[in-house]
Order: C-alpha cells, then sequence, then structure tokens
C-alpha cells in the first residue's frame, strides 16, 4: 500500500468517510464491514496514513449509495437517502450482536476448567477458581482451599503454594482479612488466621 502524499486530499476523504458515519450513527469498524472493506485496511485510509484508490473509493461510495461526483463535490454536503440510513442500522444492530456474542463464546471457551500438570496449569486452575467460579463467594481458609481444591479441583497444593498462588488476586477480585481461629472444641484460638473472599 502507497503512503499518502497529498495529506489536503487525504484530510479531505477522512472528513468525508466521518460526514457518512455522522449521518448514518455507525461506528468506524461497521463503517468498513458495511462497505465490505477490511477493518484494519479502512482504518489506514480514515487515518490518512496509506492512500486509497479510486476503485475501494467507488467500493465505499457504492455501499452508501454516493456518487464519486457527489463525494468529490467541495460545495455539497453528502446526502445519505433515508432507506439507506434505515438498512444501515439495522446492519450495524447485526454486526455488534453477532460481535458480542462471539466475544461472550470466545469468553465461555476460555474460561473452560484447565488440564495438564505442573506449576503452569496450578497457576491456571488457581485463575479458573477465582475468576469463574463461584468458590470464594464463601470466605475461605487457606486450610479450608487445601482441602476444597484437592477434593473439587483435583489440584493437591501445600499452604504456602496456595498462599503464593492467591497473591496476584489479592486487593483485585478477591480480599483478604484477619479473622479468629475457631478450634475443634469450639473455642476461640489466639492465632489469627486469613480469610479470603471475592472483592
Amino acid at each position: 500500500m502507497a503512503k499518502t502524499v497529498n495529506k489536503e486530499l487525504a484530510q479531505f476523504i477522512s472528513d468525508r468517510f466521518n460526514e457518512i458515519m455522522k449521518t448514518t450513527g455507525l461506528e468506524l469498524e461497521v463503517f468498513a464491514a458495511y462497505s465490505k472493506i477490511g477493518y484494519s485496511t479502512f482504518r489506514t485510509y480514515h487515518s490518512r496514513t496509506v492512500r486509497i484508490s479510486v476503485e475501494t473509493l467507488k467500493k465505499i461510495c457504492d455501499a452508501y449509495q454516493i456518487s464519486l461526483t457527489d463525494f468529490f463535490n467541495l460545495d455539497k454536503s453528502l446526502v445519505v437517502n433515508p432507506p439507506v440510513i434505515k438498512h444501515v442500522q439495522e446492519f450495524q444492530i447485526k454486526y455488534l450482536h453477532n460481535k458480542n456474542k462471539l466475544l461472550k463464546d470466545e469468553g465461555i471457551k476460555f474460561a473452560a476448567k484447565p488440564t495438564g500438570a505442573g506449576n503452569k496449569w496450578e497457576r491456571e486452575m488457581i485463575k479458573y477458581i477465582v475468576l469463574h467460579t463461584d468458590y470464594f463467594n464463601t470466605s475461605r481458609s487457606i486450610a479450608e482451599m487445601a482441602i476444597d481444591f484437592a477434593k473439587d479441583f483435583e489440584l493437591v497444593l501445600e499452604s504456602g503454594r496456595i498462599y503464593e498462588l492467591l497473591r496476584k488476586y489479592v486487593d483485585h477480585e478477591i480480599k483478604r482479612e484477619k479473622s479468629t481461629r475457631i478450634n475443634h472444641d469450639h473455642s476461640t484460638s489466639n492465632r489469627m488466621i486469613f480469610l479470603y473472599k471475592k472483592a
């Protein structure tokens, strides 16, 4: 792609794109999609870094039913016909809906329970438990976690390792609070413990 040489013309074309987007209410990404131009490619035209060909410009104008003559008429504001505006706005609703659905599906895929072994797997499992389960909706001590992780997630960890893995989430996704330890005979211990819960 050739770099822009005529900065004035590039600015004018970019301003015209903005005019169409303002009239139609389209976002930059949707404007490109409706024109059937790749988003990253269109951004280079819009930001005036790469020269746009007449063929590509005509393709964009055709999508919005604007003639090249009108597009380049300095004395005339661009007019987009109401039926075209209605159609592109319906397109935008569908486009954004599909994009959000795709992002949601990707999020679900990402949230799948990790498999494997080793240190990386342990980190991924803790991340999964903190971000994608309701485990920390209830306050938990590290001693409780050691038992629960082994039983519910097949994640066998020493207390020190659990403490180390949770550190990056403390004060962000989970909070840590001091609490009085209760002994097996239900008496109060002099020893303080930390409880972890979703922030």
